[in-house]
């Protein structure tokens, strides 16, 4: 039989140690970036890549919303860390989204560009802050360029508002409950709402 190894060698020869030299330098890895061989991805997360038809389901004042209507592009906001979005709109290349005033979704439009984490003296950070209309006070009492920040194109406003019920959550496949009020939430987009642009 066999002496075990006392080198601590793996099969192709390198020590635990040489291993192990490189391990600070992977923890201090971007983690901000999400790539799409990401193999970290929560069940959540590789639904909203894996399925086409799935949505952001968000809250946002009227103004934001008018505004949203009538300029061609505008920038919007989210304290939050919108890591599942950011899957999504990785694995897709854009991500509609449904906006509601308390229970009523009223809105829809499509998010083009996203980016978690801006660094605001970055190239990239000025094409979002490019968009941000005049009237927009959300950096009064917030970042300029917040944790979430992305561009919404294709914004309208619907004919007929709808329950926010009558949207289904992509985790559990189950009906938005009554009452909500976190935001956001990731449904699947209802027959007909994005169809005019291929989503």
């Amino acid at each position: 039989m066999d002496d075990p190894d006392d080198s601590a060698e793996s099969a192709d020869g390198a020590s635990l140690d040489e291993m192990m030299q490189h391990l600070g330098e992977a923890k201090k890895l971007d983690k901000s970036t999400l790539t799409s061989n990401q193999t970290q991805w929560s069940g959540l997360q590789r639904k909203v890549r894996t399925q086409r038809n799935v949505a952001i389901l968000s809250k946002n004042y009227s103004d934001r919303l008018d505004e949203l209507v009538t300029r061609e592009k505008i920038t919007h906001r989210s304290g939050s860390r919108l890591v599942s979005a950011a899957a999504a709109f990785d694995a897709h290349g854009q991500l509609p989204i449904y906006y509601r005033t308390g229970d009523m979704v009223t809105h829809t439009g499509i998010i083009t560009d996203l980016i978690l984490d801006p660094d605001p003296e970055s190239q990239k950070a000025e094409k979002f802050r490019s968009q941000i209309s005049e009237d927009d006070d959300y950096a009064d009492y917030n970042q300029e360029l917040d944790t979430t920040t992305y561009i919404v194109e294709h914004g309208r406003k619907l004919d007929e508002p709808f329950q926010m019920t009558a949207l289904r959550k992509v985790s559990d496949d189950e009906a938005i409950d009554e009452g909500f009020w976190r935001s956001p939430a990731y449904v699947y987009t209802r027959e007909g709402d994005f169809s005019s642009l291929g989503g």
